[in-house]
């Protein structure tokens, strides 16, 4: 079932802010190949930071590597770089646990994107685990995501807001975005990555990782960072 989240949305201060940032960006109910499309100024926007962040890869990124930098030194866990220049966010990984042998892997991890459109963070855990096998004499594997964690809970809790009192402080005046709004579709939202399905906020503010998320379970404090 598709959550919809309606971009005149005045349940929340958050949720009105989140969907007024979209319009900015993007002409809804246009598609990529309208004319009009590439003139709307919110994609002029995403295009000179993408291109920026393509052509001058390296500078681009010098803040958020001295910020994983930061974090790994505090955290004394494994940091992972997880962004492409193509994308509307830096992304990165704290990895809290990994076991894998020859036919199997576990990672427990936290994953958090800061968009370099808007002033928005989403941070979530995740489970993932992997069967590995051998395809065409070349190694694979196979990936599921068992279970996505949407608040500080649990095992999560310390890293979690570990991850997003560094952030806040790193990035000023950025708010948080619970990964459940992330996942909901917004009408007629198309964005020029995405094209020709409907996108969710994840792919208007951060980028396309959760199209590959089939029907995701959740656990946590469901409506956290909602208020």
């Amino acid at each position: 079932m598709i959550t919809y989240f309606p971009l005149d949305n005045h349940h929340t201060p958050l949720f009105a802010e989140i969907g007024q940032a979209i319009k900015n960006l993007y002409p809804i109910g246009l598609h990529v190949d309208d004319p009009q499309y590439n003139e709307y100024p919110g994609i002029k926007k995403i295009a000179a930071v993408i291109e920026q962040n393509m052509t001058d890869n390296k500078r681009f990124n010098e803040p958020w590597k001295a910020f994983l930098k930061q974090l790994k030194s505090t955290a004394k866990k494994r940091v992972q770089n997880c962004g492409y220049a193509h994308e509307l966010a830096f992304s990165g990984e704290l990895i809290l646990e990994r076991y894998q042998d020859e036919s199997f892997s576990r990672t427990k991890k936290i994953v958090f994107s800061v968009s370099l459109i808007s002033p928005y963070y989403t941070i979530y855990g995740l489970d993932e685990t992997g069967i590995k096998d051998i395809l065409r004499e070349r190694p694979v594997e196979y990936r599921a995501i068992n279970v996505i964690t949407v608040s500080p809970y649990k095992e999560f809790e310390d890293k979690f807001n570990f991850l997003k009192s560094e952030i806040e402080q790193w990035f000023s005046g950025y708010k948080f975005i619970p990964v459940r709004i992330c996942f909901s579709y917004i009408k007629e939202l198309r964005t020029p990555s995405s094209y020709p399905n409907e996108c969710n906020v994840h792919n208007a503010l951060f980028n396309n990782s959760f199209d590959y998320y089939d029907k995701p379970h959740f656990r946590g404090e469901i409506y956290y960072g909602s208020e």
